[in-house]
């Protein structure tokens, strides 16, 4: 009779954990990230590779990193690309699982690593690079809407694969790609006062990099009306609804990412500071 508590996992669960161990490296860029690392970092399977490439944190991050057995390397921050490939170059496992120090993976995740990495199935089905479905969870709540979801690539067989763009990276994949079972719950924002933080910094830096590429600036009513638009694709066209009082804020004040960024790069034009 079930007690409900979780079965130990069997002798074969752990010896197809111990194998994916064997084959794979995590890594993560971190910057002050002592309140969410341990999470995502208690979540992995025992054995594995850890590289943590910090970038100057002046908290408890690298101490924290170290204590679950992580190599953890100093660089000072130049782009997200240049970090995530630097952090890349240091694994020395056939593959890599590329992770935000504020996403933890599930236990589907995990038991689906061994067979995904092992040789007999790259021969059979060709991937050499796997998409991972993430889940925002927002004011406490794992979301299912309103573009809440993504899923980006994450695991990759080393050389296979590297990150471009300076901001809002992704990776660039020399193969075939298949789908990760399971799913990352990503924990960005720690409340709202956090969001409004990291939305004031990432438009600036988006809006400064379309300057330096000299990305036109906005104009005429596609500009006014982007975040009614915005909101109400997020809120209606996709189901935002149905997420109750945390899909609502989601969707309204994700509505204003594309016009803020647009309004700054337009302040900086306006300004003087046409393109680098």
């Amino acid at each position: 009779m079930s007690n409900g508590r979780r079965p130990f996992p069997s002798k074969g669960a752990m010896q197809d954990l111990t194998s994916a161990a064997a084959n794979l490296a995590v890594v993560i860029i971190t910057l002050n990230e002592q309140e969410r690392l341990g999470l995502c970092l208690g979540a992995l399977p025992a054995g594995v590779e850890i590289i943590v490439l910090d970038s100057g944190s002046s908290d408890r991050t690298c101490a924290i990193a170290a204590s679950h057995g992580a190599h953890v390397a100093t660089r000072a921050f130049t782009n997200f690309a240049e970090q995530k490939n630097f952090a890349i170059d240091m694994a020395t496992r056939p593959w890599v699982l590329s992770l935000d120090a504020d996403e933890v993976l599930d236990a589907q995740a995990i038991a689906a690593l061994p067979g995904l990495t092992a040789a007999a199935e790259v021969a059979k089905n060709g991937f050499v690079a796997y998409r991972l479905r993430r889940r925002l969870v927002f004011l406490g709540r794992p979301l299912r809407f309103g573009k809440a979801v993504d899923r980006p690539i994450r695991l990759f067989r080393r050389g296979s694969a590297c990150f471009v763009s300076d901001i809002h990276e992704g990776l660039v994949v020399d193969g075939r790609v298949g789908q990760l079972p399971g799913e990352a719950r990503h924990f960005s924002y720690a409340d709202l006062t956090d969001y409004f933080r990291r939305f004031n910094d990432y438009t600036s830096r988006v809006a400064d990099n379309h300057r330096r590429m000299g990305r036109a600036q906005p104009f005429g009513l596609v500009h006014w009306l982007r975040p009614w638009f915005e909101f109400f694709y997020r809120y209606v066209v996709r189901l935002g609804f149905l997420d109750g009082y945390p899909g609502y804020v989601y969707a309204l004040i994700s509505s204003l990412y594309t016009f803020i960024k647009y309004a700054k790069l337009k302040e900086l034009t306006s300004a003087g500071k046409g393109p680098a």
